[in-house]
């Protein structure tokens, strides 16, 4: 691969974890803003931002997960890309009045670095041009 490949398979990546990063930071905030102990006004403001963010988090991570497959990163990487976004959005979608989603926030932080990790790692960049390897012909004893 040339200089100019490496450095842009070097700001794919960049992109991709800032992606992975800044959602999974965002999901964190949402889980917070969704926790109140008095149903006021603004209290039920907040968590309905916090529910947004979530979800548009949610949608960022399950797109980074796409797009880890697009990188040819292993399928079982672009899963644990997507396991955060699972846990947290479909807890909020389903038991969104409990506090099991912002407990489960603790349990895909983990998940998330080791994805963005583990992607960093088997991401392979796309060759467009296949490398031939050239065999040697027999040598001909004719002399």
């Amino acid at each position: 691969m040339s200089a100019t490949a490496v450095l842009a398979w070097a700001g794919i990546l960049a992109l991709w974890s800032a992606l992975v990063v800044s959602c999974t930071v965002l999901l964190g905030r949402g889980a917070y803003m969704t926790v109140y102990f008095a149903a006021s006004e603004e209290a039920l403001a907040e968590a309905r931002t916090g529910n947004l963010l979530i979800l548009g988090s949610s949608l960022g991570l399950f797109l980074a997960a796409l797009w880890a497959r697009r990188m040819r990163a292993p399928l079982w990487a672009c899963i644990l890309v997507a396991v955060p976004a699972a846990l947290v959005g479909g807890l909020t979608l389903l038991a969104g009045r409990t506090l099991f989603p912002e407990l489960s926030y603790l349990l895909a932080v983990p998940i998330a670095a080791a994805a963005l990790i583990s992607v960093l790692i088997l991401a392979r960049p796309i060759r467009r041009h296949p490398v031939t390897i050239e065999r040697a012909s027999p040598r001909s004893d004719e002399a």
